[in-house]
């Protein structure tokens, strides 16, 4: 049985002030191996959360399932379950931006309406240390400069990202 770092995780929380222990946070699922992690690790440390899953339609069936995935998902942990279906290619082309741009954008605008309809103290990211190194070397690419160089805060805002202790071992 693998176990959770449970202890890192609140450390890391707490060292950073991410967020309040008796707030409830909004939890960004995708489906994926990193944002399943950020649920165990909230759920099994005692956190009050959400989940909210994005369907950006561009991936058929496997999106579909993914979204069915995140509801059984909060189903199992008892927690309140969002989910949005987004016309995302449409909005890229009305917009003039890349579809990364554009579920960016609709990602991060209906997660913050998520957060004010229903109060939550947070939003939980499941960024980790290697998505910090590649957006530091995405910067240095594009030429921001100095200010590029921190690459991923762990609270920008409401945004809070828990995970940024962990590495993805290859």
């Amino acid at each position: 049985m693998m176990m959770l770092p449970d202890k890192k995780f609140t450390d890391f929380i707490d060292q950073n002030g991410l967020f309040e222990r008796n707030g409830t946070l909004l939890a960004a699922v995708s489906g994926g191996m990193d944002s399943v992690l950020m649920v165990h690790l909230l759920l099994s440390s005692g956190y009050k959360f959400a989940i909210a899953h994005c369907n950006f339609q561009l991936r058929g069936h496997e999106a579909d399932a993914d979204q069915a995935f995140c509801k059984q998902l909060a189903q199992q942990c008892k927690v309140p379950f969002h989910t949005i279906n987004f016309d995302t290619q449409n909005y890229a082309t009305a917009n003039k931006i890349s579809i990364q741009m554009a579920a960016r954008d609709l990602r991060y605008q209906w997660f913050e309406q998520i957060r004010l309809q229903h109060n939550y103290t947070a939003i939980a990211l499941a960024h980790h240390q290697n998505d910090a190194i590649e957006t530091i070397l995405l910067n240095l690419v594009r030429g921001t400069g100095i200010a590029g160089l921190h690459g991923i805060l762990p609270k920008n805002g409401w945004l809070v990202r828990p995970l940024l202790f962990l590495s993805r071992q290859k």
